[in-house]
């Protein structure tokens, strides 16, 4: 996985029981917004992702170490949460240092679809992905589908998600991935999949597309983690500024200490 992982796909709408989602109109997607955001996570690619497989460098290389990174906390930044013509792109980037994770520990968790409701709990309801045939030694390549099952106090909703996602190693000691979304389908009813989903770009803008980037660097018997999550969604009502800006940063959070809880329980496992 959003996660996918996915994440990626990790940063999608979290909405509560008391209103559901379709008590609330529609709002199509427009080619314009969708342009504006895959130029968007292109420019990432070209700026951040690309370089990264050459030089190893990464955002928290730039800003001082505090204590919370240090500890093994997150530490998270803002880099876009505003509305553009009829959408709103929301990105931020989290790292993480793991002491005593392996890549290893992180390929495997990444690539194991079908326990992301374990490890992703409860963000994600449901996951399988198969191995593509054109996949290299250093480049594992999935097409991946999770249900998304979230929840705020406020509002409803529910994904089926299919990404395209790439597992790279950059190097023995650094390794990275990419995922976007193929495909977002919103449930009509979270809690009555009889009620099948609303036509594709013809439903709530809740969420419309999402682009996760996970990056690892092996370093003094640990790792330096670092997760890029941005969504492309409606533009954001008022009153439901905790929907865009909050959601990403929360869902960028979760990620990361998912993550590590997920390498301590695969290491205890083993010992």
């Amino acid at each position: 996985m959003r996660f996918s992982r996915a994440a990626a796909c990790f940063a999608a709408a979290a909405f509560s029981v008391t209103l559901e989602a379709g008590l609330l109109p529609v709002f199509p997607l427009d080619p314009a917004p969708l342009k504006v955001f895959q130029n968007y996570v292109a420019q990432f690619e070209k700026d951040v992702y690309a370089p990264y497989a050459e030089s190893g460098k990464l955002w928290i290389d730039s800003v001082s170490r505090n204590g919370a990174y240090a500890a093994g906390k997150p530490v998270l930044q803002a880099r876009e949460n505003t509305d553009i013509t009829n959408g709103s792109i929301h990105h931020f980037t989290g790292a993480m240092r793991m002491a005593g994770a392996t890549i290893a520990d992180v390929r495997h968790i990444m690539e194991d679809y079908p326990n992301y409701p374990k490890y992703f709990k409860p963000d994600v309801g449901k996951g399988s992905g198969e191995f593509n045939p054109d996949s290299k030694p250093d480049d594992d390549h999935y097409t991946a589908h999770l249900t998304l099952v979230q929840q705020t106090l406020w509002i409803a909703a529910s994904f089926d998600c299919t990404y395209d996602t790439h597992y790279r190693f950059n190097d023995p000691h650094r390794w990275s991935s990419q995922s976007s979304t193929v495909s977002i389908r919103e449930w009509r009813d979270p809690k009555d999949s009889s009620q099948g989903y609303y036509p594709e770009g013809e439903d709530h803008g809740f969420l419309w597309r999402t682009n996760t980037f996970w990056f690892a660097r092996d370093t003094n018997g640990g790792l330096d983690v670092q997760v890029d999550s941005m969504t492309l969604s409606r533009p954001v009502p008022t009153g439901f500024a905790w929907w865009g800006t909050k959601r990403t940063k929360e869902a960028v959070d979760k990620m990361l200490k998912d993550m590590k809880a997920a390498v301590d329980a695969l290491h205890q496992q083993h010992s």
